[in-house]
């Protein structure tokens, strides 16, 4: 198992969440914007819809990023551990849209 560098992982999750967040606000702001000032109403709901996948994606995105970070450090563990809650945010994805 190589040393874990925490201070890698941290900051790659922060980008995530942060970029997902942002992200997610523009989006959502985009569409709120649309629809107040004039009635694109489809293209404001896809705004809008794409900002709350995107606020809902970001935290899946996160964990996958983890499941990745544990195992270039060999650290088998953690790896699988992430692994199953990565497997369980993904089989609830695929039934709630069924």
């Amino acid at each position: 198992m190589t040393e874990p560098d925490d201070g890698r992982l941290e900051r790659w999750l922060a980008r995530i969440l942060g970029g997902g967040a942002a992200l997610s606000a523009a989006l959502l702001a985009a569409g709120l914007l649309l629809e107040l000032v004039g009635g694109h109403r489809g293209a404001s709901a896809a705004l809008a819809n794409a900002g709350l996948v995107i606020l809902m994606a970001t935290p899946i995105l996160r964990v996958a990023a983890s499941v990745g970070e544990y195992l270039l450090e060999r650290d088998w563990l953690f790896a699988g551990l992430t692994g199953m809650v990565l497997a369980t945010l993904l089989a609830s994805l695929l039934v709630a849209f069924r």
